[in-house]
């Protein structure tokens, strides 16, 4: 076993063994439900069986896309259906019309457009939100990423501090999927896009099944897309160096780099002569004559990538059914395979000529630089394919919630890199002053040999058995004291292996983690319960974990709260966190890959230069640990609006950060001297990426913004329903001139509470709302009779202001400030203002949407007397554009050509206005190396999309039938 390897123990293998039994043991418990669920009156007589009148056929009572505006009567209030736990209040919550009003199809693509919503600043950076089913853990992402919007009741997006009751860290915005009771539909999908520049073409196509009946659900998906390569000769870029020593044709150049090549040559040019080109055809001895007094250059664009050729194909499963006992089961199986290629532009190879050789007309060595075209573009190829085996059991016994998740994963990824030609045999001819070679003419292929391919390949196997507890402890004056705990265990192995001209290198790591959280939340004062009614509604929290590591040790999770309510509208949550975390095992034994040709601006000499960048793992990294303090306030001034405020304030500070290398500055470089190799001319020839640990790392921020939701122009009528326990009055069988009525809900927000205009979808012809009793809806927004229905705007605006941000490389050693003259990134420093904005109208199945992302400038030092200086990053605004049409909205279209129900157009314009960020230099000028093709080679994009819901058709009971109920 390699060195910093940990041994994998019986008990982990033994985890793993048991992960895996419980997972297939599930799936079997699933499909052997309906037969486990009969009760003993099913084995009865089959005579006393026929004797039992049997109940009229039901109609499900299965929601359509979106629904008109409702008015609920109730004596009491309940939690609404799906709620998460906690008195915690969203701060924004959707309504099935605003979801469709996104014009999205799934619920990976709602979260993308919902990310100004659910972006968070907590986090180490990157961490996606914690995503809940109907108030529920899941075990993964997969189990409802390809879920469709239409199956879609409510969203709930919530602050971090609901993470902390479902057993996660408070690092994470939650967002809550509630779905329909019934949806059944099968969706089918294909889309085109390309640059308007031209290339980047790609193409995706998806089909997808999904069916819900109250607690048992069915989704599989498979969708396959793929995108062409874009070449730096596609968007004619100026070349990187016009000076650099190689090309096709060949240069000549000193033996020793940047000297004169022969006096006898700068006397005919009248200057020093440093590079110089060889004719086209050379047949004999060179004469030096011949020789040019400038160097030839070769455009390699044609074989450098910006952009990698892409290919991606998966499916994934998921059965949830209802088991005995009260429990619920959901196994969730996923596969997918990923590939890229890409070319890195072509090898350079250098020869050393002697004097005296019988072709050189020099009188002292040189040396013959050429770029080698014999076997193609330097390639990279990254192949991977990923399997996922997810599974939950939930049960609700009395007031108390139980949840079971396990998951076991696997990941393979191989990339294969092209590290250029062998000279070697070149070289010794030309050492030899061999009569038969002649090192200005093109060379001999049978004298260039192609170096072997370097690999990296790596294997990660995990698995993770997770069980979480939470309900009332005990009953207060204020209210009861919540407890939610959560034990788990998991498992996680890494096996790289690199296969280096320098030799092979492996690393074979696991690791073994046992964990336990725990989370109170104790009401202190009530205005409903009448205790401390003037201080309003305050609660406390206060929550703990441990994990135990068999490669780190005890890592220790400690934290603290108060979720306070004065008035209604008003919302305030402040908490701190001290939290210790391990590098992950692949940042500590990543496969180490080389990149040849990668691109990089050297700040020491002004230039973008080419160089083998290493990637990898860093087996001598350490555990980081963070304070971080919150204070988060929500504001919904307007009773009856959808119109949220928020704000939240977060100061982090972290000892130990874990971080790779933003760019190549001279004070990176200093500061890591190691990480950076030089040739002798003082080019950059080498950037070892691989993480490294920081001392420490301040962090305080403030993001703000507001989100607006209302309904316009003439809208369905209001629909009251009764308070729960009492009989609905009987519906006549649902038409499309009166439709269907399936809708029910316990209550109506209170004063204050996110207002759900549309909790209760309602059936109709056509659109989303339409299209017979209950059968999900084909899309679009709810018409009803003539002309559909009204519309809805939305507006979504957040600016996060950055007040701190810098890096302490060690103890009593430089600080890299990024906001003002570090690097954060290739793209600059930290923009100290960052504004997010959405804007979105539809109507009558049309929809528009507006997608704006603003930061502004930075600037990054160089070094003094630089031929750059320091480097201005200037501000960028990108604007998306969506324009879609559900056409099932328009009767009369649907009436001619019925295939067009449930269909939906979607055009979009990615980048609108083409922008792309300027650089400037000290004089004004843009470095090659920056230019905006290089910063953003695809720059606007269009697409096209066609979408088709398929409906199931369904009977239509006689009047007077029972209809299926929740």
């Amino acid at each position: 076993m390699a060195a910093g390897g940990v041994r994998v123990s019986e008990r982990v293998r033994a985890g793993r063994g048991a992960a895996l039994a419980a997972l297939f043991a599930g799936t079997a418990a699933l499909w052997a439900a309906p037969a486990l669920a009969q009760s003993p009156a099913a084995k009865a007589p089959a005579a006393a069986r026929a004797a039992k009148p049997k109940p009229p056929p039901a109609v499900e009572d299965e929601d359509e896309n979106t629904v008109s505006e409702l008015v609920v009567t109730g004596s009491r209030q309940r939690p609404q259906p799906g709620a998460v736990i906690g008195d915690i209040k969203p701060e924004v919550q959707l309504s099935p019309a605003e979801i469709q009003s996104y014009g999205v199809s799934s619920v990976s693509e709602l979260l993308d457009e919902l990310a100004p919503q659910i972006t968070s600043g907590r986090g180490r950076g990157g961490e996606a939100p914690v995503v809940l089913l109907n108030g529920r853990r899941i075990s993964g992402f997969n189990e409802i990423r390809d879920i469709p919007t239409e199956a879609i009741q409510r969203v709930d997006i919530l602050p971090e501090e609901v993470a902390l009751k479902y057993g996660y860290t408070a690092d994470q915005r939650v967002v809550n999927i509630v779905l329909r009771r019934f949806f059944r539909a099968t969706t089918t999908e294909a889309g085109a896009r390309m640059a308007t520049e031209g290339g980047a073409e790609s193409g995706s196509a998806e089909i997808d099944l999904f069916n819900v009946r109250r607690d048992d659900r069915l989704n599989l998906d498979l969708k396959v897309q793929g995108s062409g390569s874009l070449t730096e000769a596609d968007r004619r870029l100026t070349p990187l160096r016009p000076d650099l020593p190689f090309d096709l044709r060949g240069n000549v150049t000193a033996a020793a780099p940047g000297g004169e090549i022969d006096p006898a040559l700068s006397g005919l040019a009248g200057r020093p002569v440093t590079a110089a080109g060889l004719p086209a055809s050379v047949g004999g001895p060179l004469k030096l004559g011949d020789v040019g007094q400038v160097a030839n250059v070769t455009d390699v664009g044609p074989y450098r990538t910006l952009t990698p050729k892409t290919r991606e194909v998966s499916a994934n499963g998921v059965l949830t059914r209802a088991l005995p006992g009260g429990f619920q089961g959901t196994v969730n199986a996923t596969l997918g395979a990923t590939s890229s290629d890409s070319l890195r532009g072509l090898p350079g190879a250098s020869v050393v000529v002697p004097a005296g050789d019988p072709f050189s007309p020099f009188g002292r060595d040189v040396a013959v630089d050429r770029y080698v075209d014999a076997f193609g573009a330097l390639k990279q190829q990254t192949e991977g394919w990923t399997a996922h085996l997810g599974g939950t059991l939930n049960r609700d016994a009395a007031s108390w919630r139980l949840s079971l998740t396990s998951a076991y994963d696997h990941g393979s990824s191989l990339t294969r890199s092209d590290v250029g030609v062998d000279t070697s045999l070149l070289s010794a001819a030309a050492a030899a002053r061999s009569p038969t070679f002649n090192p200005f003419a093109p060379w001999p292929t049978d004298l260039l040999v192609r170096r072997a391919e370097e690999k990296a390949q790596s294997d990660t196997d995990a698995f993770n058995v997770h069980a979480l507890v939470s309900g009332p402890l005990w009953q207060g004056p204020a209210g009861p004291l919540y407890a939610s705990v959560r034990v788990g265990e998991a498992g996680s192995w890494l096996s790289s292996v690199s296969e280096r001209p320098t030799g092979r290198q492996s690393a074979d790591l696991s690791r073994n983690t046992v964990s336990a959280q725990g989370n109170l939340d104790l009401p202190l004062t009530s205005r409903s319960k009448g205790v401390l009614a003037f201080v309003g509604d305050l609660s406390i929290n206060g929550n703990a974990a441990i994990n135990h590591l068999s490669d780190f040790g005890d890592l220790v999770v400690v934290g603290a709260g108060l979720n306070w309510t004065p008035v209604t509208g008003v919302n305030l949550i402040v908490s701190h966190t001290h939290d210790e975390a391990a590098p992950t095992m692949a940042q500590l034994g990543g496969p180490v890959v080389t990149t040849e040709g990668a691109r990089v601006f050297d700040f020491a000499t002004g230039r973008t230069v080419d160089v083998r960048r290493i990637d990898g793992g860093n087996p001598a990294l350490i555990g980081d640990d963070r304070d971080v303090t919150k204070v988060g306030l929500t504001l919904r001034p307007l009773a009856g609006q959808d119109l949220t405020f928020t704000a939240n304030y977060v100061k982090s500070r972290i000892r130990n950060p874990i971080e790779t290398f933003p760019a190549a500055t001279a004070e990176i470089e200093a500061a890591f001297p190691d990480r950076f190799v030089r040739d002798a001319a003082g080019e950059l020839a080498v950037v070892d990426n691989r993480p490294v640990n920081f001392a420490r790392e301040r962090r305080e921020q403030l993001r703000w913004g507001f989100n607006y939701s209302r309904p316009f122009g003439p809208q369905p009528p209001q629909r009251r329903f009764p308070p729960p326990g009492e009989r609905r009055p009987q519906a006549p069988p649902p038409t499309a001139e009166a439709p269907a009525d399936g809708a029910r809900a316990d209550q109506a927000p209170a004063a204050g509470e996110p207002r759900m205009s549309d909790a209760a979808p309602q059936r109709g012809f056509g659109g989303p709302g339409g299209g017979g009793p209950g059968r999900g809806g084909p899309g679009g927004f709810g018409g009803r009779g003539p002309g559909g229905p009204g519309g809805r705007i939305q507006v979504a605006l957040y600016h996060t202001v950055y007040f701190e941000d810098e890096l302490l490389v060690r103890a009593g050693g430089p600080t890299f400030d990024l906001l003002n003259g570090s690097a954060a990134g290739s793209g600059g420093g930290q923009p100290r203002h960052q504004v997010e904005g959405q804007f979105g109208i539809t109507e009558k199945g049309l929809g528009a949407r507006l997608s704006a992302n603003w930061k502004s400038a930075t600037e990054v030092k160089g070094v003094v007397g630089s031929p750059t200086g320091d480097l201005r990053f200037g501000s960028l605004a990108k604007v998306d554009l969506r324009l879609f049409a559900n056409l099932g909205q328009n009767r009369d279209l649907v009436a001619h050509h019925p295939f067009l129900r449930g269909t939906r157009v979607t055009f979009a314009a990615l980048n609108l206005f083409d922008a792309r960020e300027r650089v400037r230099d000290a004089s004004g000028a843009t470095p090659v190396g920056y230019q905006p093709a290089y910063l953003d080679p695809v720059g606007r994009t269009v697409s096209i999309s066609f979408r088709k819901l398929f409906f199931p058709p369904f009977p239509v009971p006689p009047p007077g039938a029972r209809r299926g109920g929740d």
